[in-house]
């Protein structure tokens, strides 16, 4: 098996810089939107700033105060569109089942078949796919090479990104010379730090050290990954580029959340509260569903010192009431929030079942109910076919509400 994993170096950032005609890598441009405030995420950074030390995914207040940057306000439509003539390219060298688009900028692509037609070694293929998303993008990428979907990634994140030509390959040889030793694991693609630290516990702190430990220690403490973890450790993967690209997981939750662009205090997040809790009773009828686990995380500012509360609570009955979940999340809400400056919401919904179980609650009015029901599924429809600013409730209209201003943007950020 041939497996190419290709990164777009610093996708956004990248883009910025060749829409103004700059070198990413002498350019010193963060993506991020300064009418949010010094907490607004930062969500790229040229690779020259990156030389420095900067992360992306900082905040606005992180970023080094001693040297000039430049502010690129998101497109995110801008960003689709290069992510769209990228992916064109890649189909002129692999059918579009033999790609996995894992990400905005990262995609997997099954080479296996066509070795023979091209009869060039793997990298001389990556470098003129790569050469050919530079000559018609101005975009670079990386390209990690490997007998599966795990070596390709592995080779991309530890070794290709590093390397003066931006490929790297990995066969099950190479991986254990290469990367046994690599430390910290959290740098091994699927083992995060949560994992990290548990693998600490267990004195194993590189690949080298879980490959030997025994498959029964791994099993009993952490199931059936303990399995995925050891044959990881040995560079073993038998999921397909296919098998991933065709892969649909099963929805035991959803939810929304914002980072907002200024400080709320308790009192006006009641707002944004009610407006994402209605927004949720709508998908859930739109989609035939109900829930019986709800989610509350609330996220306090920075000049609060951080911190907040997450908490969940099981209904006793299954629900897509509107009026059930508004009452509910209140209930959490006011229960645990504090009189602080708040930066942070998110809302989720868990338990999920067809709403062919929906039970009736005795103490309700069961026409009040059905009718409610008929409403937002009308509501539904209405913004599906329309937007979702076609319907919305009053207190949007105020200052404080975010719902038609977030529904005026993509993944969150600026659509333009």
């Amino acid at each position: 098996m041939v497996v190419f994993c290709i990164d777009l170096k610093s996708f956004y950032a990248s883009v910025e810089c060749v829409l103004r005609g700059l070198n990413p890598f002498e350019t010193n441009l963060v993506v991020a939107d300064k009418e949010r405030g010094q907490g607004s995420i930062v969500l790229a950074v040229t690779p020259k700033l990156k030389s420095y030390g900067v992360s992306s995914r900082c905040r606005i207040y992180n970023l080094p105060k001693d040297l000039k940057i430049i502010y690129a306000k998101p497109r995110m439509k801008r960003y689709i569109e290069y992510a769209t003539k990228i992916y064109s390219i890649y189909l002129k060298y692999v059918d579009k089942e033999d790609v996995h688009v894992y990400s905005i900028d990262e995609a997997f692509l099954d080479l296996t078949s066509y070795m023979k037609y091209y009869n060039m070694a793997p990298k001389a293929i990556a470098a003129k796919v790569l050469e050919d998303i530079y000559q018609e993008t101005g975009i670079t990428a990386s390209c990690g090479i490997g007998d599966n979907i795990f070596l390709s990634k592995v080779a991309l994140d530890i070794l290709a990104k590093h390397s003066a030509d931006n490929i790297a390959y990995l066969d099950s040889d190479l991986f254990k010379e290469k990367i046994w030793n690599v430390e910290p694991l959290s740098q091994i693609w699927g083992i995060g730090s949560r994992m990290e630290k548990r693998l600490h516990k267990m004195g194993i702190k590189n690949l080298g050290q879980l490959a030997k430990y025994p498959l029964c220690s791994l099993e009993k403490e952490f199931g059936i990954i303990g399995r995925e973890l050891l044959e990881h450790a040995y560079g073993i993967e038998k999921t397909t580029v296919q098998e991933a690209r065709n892969y649909l997981p099963e929805s035991k939750s959803f939810g929304h959340g914002q980072v907002l662009y200024e400080d709320y205090n308790y009192r006006d997040l009641e707002v944004i509260l009610l407006e994402t809790v209605d927004e949720i009773a709508t998908e859930l009828v739109a989609r035939r569903l109900t829930c019986q686990l709800i989610g509350l995380a609330i996220g306090y500012s920075e000049t609060a010192g951080g911190g907040g509360f997450s908490r969940q609570r099981k209904l006793p009955c299954k629900t897509n009431s509107r009026k059930v979940l508004v009452e509910n999340y209140l209930k959490i809400y006011y229960e645990h929030i504090e009189d602080k400056p708040i930066r942070q919401i998110r809302v989720r919904v868990g338990i999920l079942q067809n709403e062919d179980f929906v039970q009736t609650n005795l103490f309700n009015d069961v026409k009040q109910d059905i009718k409610e029901h008929d409403l937002y599924q009308a509501l539904g429809q209405i913004k599906e076919k329309y937007g979702k600013n076609a319907v919305h409730l009053a207190v949007s209209n105020i200052e404080k509400s975010t719902f038609i201003r977030r529904n005026n943007l993509i993944g969150g950020h600026n659509a333009e």
